[in-house]
C-alpha cells in the first residue's frame, strides 16, 4: 500500500475532510491533497504533522510500504476509468494524469482539457523543473514568465517550469494538450 492511500484511508475513517486535516495538521490542503494522490512524499516532518493529527504513531503510517514490484513501471490508463487521477483548476480547465503511481516516476505527464474561456491557474514548479506541451485541439495562449505564446494544433513549447505559467483557451472550442514535466516533483 502506497503513503497517500494510507493517509487518505486513515483522514476517511476518520470522517475528516482535508481542510480538517490541514487545520489540525498546520499541513496545507493542497499538501495534503498532492501526498494523498501520490504526487509527492512529503517530507519526514510532514509526515510527522499528519501522523499526530490523525492520533497515530507515525511508524503506523510506514507499516507496509514497500518498494514497487515488478511489473508497477508499467502503466495504462484507460479513458474514463473510476481510477483515473483528474484535476480541476476551475469549471473548464482540468488535468488528466495519464500515468499512476507518479511520485515514483520520472516524469509526469498529463492531458489538460481547457474548455472555451477556461484557464488554468499560475503555476510554479520547484527549481530544475522541465515541462513539455503539445496541443492536440483547438487554440492556447501560454504565458511563461513575461513571454506569451499562442499554440494551435500540432504545436509544442518546452520550458524551464519553475517559471510562473498558466494556458489559457483562445479559441472557440475545447482545446487539448499533452503536457509531461520532468521530474515529477510538483
Amino acid at each position: 500500500m502506497e503513503l497517500g492511500i494510507k493517509v487518505r484511508n486513515s483522514r476517511k475513517a476518520q470522517q475528516l475532510t482535508l481542510d480538517e486535516l490541514s487545520d489540525r495538521s498546520g499541513v496545507a490542503k493542497a499538501t495534503l491533497s498532492k501526498i494523498e494522490n501520490s504526487l509527492i512524499l512529503g517530507t519526514l516532518k510532514t509526515h510527522q504533522k499528519i501522523a499526530e493529527a490523525l492520533s497515530m504513531p507515525l511508524t503506523d503510517l510506514y507499516v507496509g510500504l514497500g518498494s514497487a514490484s515488478q511489473g508497477e513501471d508499467l502503466a495504462t490508463i484507460e479513458p474514463g476509468a473510476k481510477d483515473t487521477e483528474v484535476f480541476t483548476y476551475d469549471e473548464r480547465a482540468l488535468s488528466i494524469l495519464l500515468a499512476k503511481q507518479v511520485a515514483k516516476k520520472k516524469m509526469l505527464p498529463s492531458l489538460l482539457v481547457i474548455e472555451e474561456g477556461g484557464k488554468t491557474s499560475k503555476e510554479e514548479n520547484a527549481a530544475g523543473t522541465e515541462k513539455f506541451v503539445y496541443c492536440t485541439e483547438g487554440q492556447v495562449k501560454a504565458d511563461v514568465g513575461e513571454k506569451t505564446f499562442e499554440l494551435k494544433k500540432g504545436s509544442s513549447l518546452y520550458f524551464n517550469s519553475s517559471l510562473p505559467h498558466s494556458f489559457a483557451n483562445t479559441g472557440k472550442r475545447t482545446a487539448k494538450l499533452i503536457a509531461v514535466s520532468s521530474p515529477t516533483a510538483l
